[in-house]
């Protein structure tokens, strides 16, 4: 961005200086907290995914969890995790998708190695087994495959979870309850709710590097190890929730929230061939689990 001077015969006049300004490139000044934190925001796009009514994503979600948390066995877990990144690669986030889910990638190491050294499905060649005091951990080839599937679970119900996050915009998502005559309260909890993981994130970047200007290396080593660090982020940060809370309330309080029985809506949301695509999609994923997998608990 360059800051216009005067110019004669596209030549600046004599005695004035010319000044430019450059923005700066991407992350520079951010530190890799600061940077994850940044990922769960939504990000404005015309996708086929951004365009969908927030209430055909609703469905989605809900169909997509559903299915990981009924269905068990690593095929169909896998497949309804394919369909997850089917949908990230088409709405291209596919990368941003995988750069989010590392924010679980700790609980989600947590999860394989508790399931793989005690798993509910022990079967198979028994590849390592111990007896410490009142625990057994046995290593089965069946356990590994149950851990894996139990990782596949949490991977898929936490990335429909971030995807909704990060293509639909909190207006987009009141309008729609709106439109289906929700409460009031209820549309502006789940809205501002949206919206707040951006407000969160913004505001955590903004005490990491003000704690970094007072010589808190926030980005070095363990926060856990060091109480200081802990304190010198958390605290600062309860706190702004605090802040912004009262502001919230007094803002609602000016603007008469709830005292309007039929709030109005400048634009209405409205469903789509694509929306429709989206249903029919979400019918062949269950139809194809079913298919593959038998009903769960049907024996």
């Amino acid at each position: 961005m360059t800051i216009p001077v005067p110019r004669e015969n596209g030549e600046p006049r004599p005695g004035v200086a010319i000044l430019e300004y450059h923005d700066p490139p991407a992350g520079t000044g951010m530190t890799k907290k600061a940077r994850r934190l940044a990922l769960l925001r939504f990000r404005p796009g015309t996708s086929f995914l951004h365009r969908l009514d927030p209430r055909t994503k609703l469905l989605m979600v809900l169909v997509v969890s559903i299915a990981a948390l009924l269905f068990s066995s690593l095929s169909a877990l896998a497949l309804v995790f394919l369909f997850l990144l089917v949908l990230a690669v088409t709405s291209r986030m596919g990368t941003a998708l995988l750069k989010a889910l590392t924010l679980i990638l700790p609980l989600l190491l947590l999860v394989i190695v508790l399931d793989s050294f005690f798993s509910k499905a022990p079967s198979g060649t028994v590849w390592f087994s111990a007896e410490i005091g009142i625990l057994h951990p046995e290593v089965t080839t069946g356990g590994i495959l149950f851990a894996l599937s139990m990782g596949l679970r949490l991977l898929t119900l936490a990335g429909i979870s971030f995807l909704f996050v990060m293509t639909t915009s909190p207006d987009d998502l009141v309008r729609s309850l709106r439109g289906m005559r929700a409460p009031p309260v209820l549309t502006f909890s789940l809205g501002y709710a949206l919206r707040s993981t951006t407000a969160l994130a913004d505001d955590t970047r903004q005490i990491i590097d003000a704690q970094r200007s007072r010589g808190f290396e926030l980005d070095k080593g363990s926060l856990v190890g060091n109480s200081n660090r802990l304190v010198a982020l958390f605290a600062p940060v309860t706190v702004s929730l605090l802040k912004r809370s009262k502001y919230t309330a007094d803002a609602m309080q000016a603007r008469g929230f709830r005292q309007t029985e039929n709030p109005a809506c400048c634009r209405s949301q409205e469903f789509s061939r694509a929306d429709a695509g989206m249903v029919a999609g979400l019918a062949v994923l269950v139809l194809v689990l079913i298919l593959v997998t038998g009903i769960p608990g049907g024996g």
